[in-house]
């Protein structure tokens, strides 16, 4: 038992201590979200251009991808810019996020006076590049993703029925990437659920033993939601992603 609490917390170290060196991939999306048309000034194409100069194998979301990268978009970054306009200064930033939606890295604003929209999104976005001089990055490949450690112990157990909720707060359940979603594991370590992603944000198919239903948050708390017996029932877990 000691030894499958020494794996859980390294995979859980792990899970967390991810950094920009971790990652290998980036996608780029050929339209960020602040305009309106594909590869608006270039930016798109840029962006790519510089994380390849920089080292990381970038690909646009429009190109087939790598079975590598795509049966597991967890071994990816993606790419967005960030928009701070005031009425004098276009303010710009590239954002590097991971499959959770958390930042790995983030540039300096770039910015600049230009009235022209062109000039002003170009000269920004080269300020703003100008971070990755001193990023240091150098791929360590050593990016492994948790679950394949976690699946590598024959003492963790499939999916089965479980209740996830619990009196005791402090009870708290992991959920780790797997391909297309991820998969939830208590503290023995046991995978209790598998989430799937969907096209909506903070909103998961949820697989429990022989319930389907989904995972879904509410007030800033999680809940799994199924019908069992032709009515809908609300189950809180506290997770963890």
């Amino acid at each position: 038992m000691k030894k499958i609490a020494l794996l859980f917390l390294l995979t859980v170290f792990n899970v967390f201590s991810q950094n920009i060196n971790d990652y290998k991939f980036v996608i780029v999306p050929t339209k960020f979200d602040f305009l309106k048309e594909d590869n608006s000034f270039n930016l798109n194409t840029s962006t790519k251009l510089l994380l390849e100069k920089y080292g990381f194998e970038v690909f646009m979301n429009n190109q087939e991808l790598p079975t590598e990268i795509a049966n597991n978009r967890c071994k990816t970054l993606t790419a967005s810019l960030a928009k701070d306009n005031s009425m004098f200064q276009t303010k710009i930033k590239l954002v590097l996020k991971d499959c959770q939606d958390r930042i790995v890295y983030e540039t300096a604003f770039g910015t600049s006076r230009e009235k022209d929209y062109n000039k002003a999104y170009n000269q920004a976005f080269r300020e703003a590049a100008k971070s990755f001089e001193t990023l240091n990055y150098k791929y360590n490949g050593e990016k492994q993703i948790a679950v394949e450690k976690i699946e590598e112990n024959q003492e963790v157990k499939s999916v089965e029925p479980y209740s996830l909720s619990s009196e005791n707060s402090e009870i708290f359940y992991f959920a780790q990437p797997i391909a297309n979603g991820f998969q939830v594991v208590n503290n023995e370590p046991r995978v209790i659920m598998r989430l799937f992603t969907t096209s909506q944000k903070g909103v998961f198919i949820g697989i429990k033993g022989d319930q389907n239903g989904v995972v879904i948050t509410k007030n800033g708390k999680w809940f799994f939601e199924c019908y069992e017996g032709g009515k809908l029932t609300s189950e809180p877990i506290n997770l963890r992603f």
